[in-house]
């Protein structure tokens, strides 16, 4: 073999190695920027998804931060009297901080007195702003005299001790029974007003008419 012959063969060798390489050049200039794209949209969906489902998550999260088990509210009416309303839970207004919902709420009024007044619902709402408190479902109230009260709605006035309900009630103590469509507590439960299909039963004991 001639020298010529040699350098042929090297050049022959080169030649193929030069063409290799730039295939393989051509091939990642197109292969990188594509796998860069589908990276970037890999990256992209987690972060849009674990977003999303973070937003979706959220209202929850921030429910079981503000609920209470067995609260306690303390306060004083106008007249002096304490009160305490406790309840088996409760939940704050998202919306609202103010609004609480309670869940088996109970009004004690009168804290400390001979004869508190209790007042027992199966749900409630209580606005610490103005102190009022609406119950729902089954309310019975109790004014420590020995009469009793049933309805489905009433609201008290915490401030001044005043109860109403525009709905249908149902009572009984020591002198009888009454029975109304609604229904109004003034005076610490000294005034008592019945409106609408007003019934009573007077105990003849007590020598009292018997109205109808």
């Amino acid at each position: 073999m001639t020298a010529i012959d040699a350098d042929r063969g090297d050049f022959k060798r080169d030649l193929r190695r030069w063409r290799r390489r730039s295939r393989r050049v051509r091939l990642a200039r197109v292969v990188l920027p594509v796998a860069m794209v589908s990276l970037l949209v890999v990256v992209g969906g987690q972060v849009g998804w674990r977003t999303l489902t973070a937003g979706e998550r959220r209202p929850s999260e921030t429910k079981a931060q503000i609920r209470m088990i067995t609260p306690r509210f303390y306060g004083v009416s106008s007249d002096g009297r304490p009160f305490v309303i406790t309840a088996r839970s409760a939940v704050r207004d998202d919306a609202d901080l103010k609004r609480v919902f309670l869940e088996s709420p109970t009004l004690t009024l009168g804290v400390g007195s001979p004869a508190p007044t209790r007042s027992t619902a199966d749900r409630g709402v209580y606005r610490e702003d103005t102190l009022l408190l609406k119950l729902y479902g089954n309310v019975r109230m109790d004014d420590g005299a020995g009469y009793r009260f049933a309805s489905n709605e009433a609201q008290v006035d915490t401030r001044n001790g005043n109860i109403t309900g525009e709905t249908t009630l149902q009572g009984e103590g020591p002198t009888g029974q009454v029975q109304s469509n609604a229904y109004s507590v003034y005076d610490k439960g000294d005034r008592i007003i019945f409106r609408g299909g007003v019934k009573t039963r007077v105990d003849r004991k007590t020598g009292q008419a018997v109205p109808q």
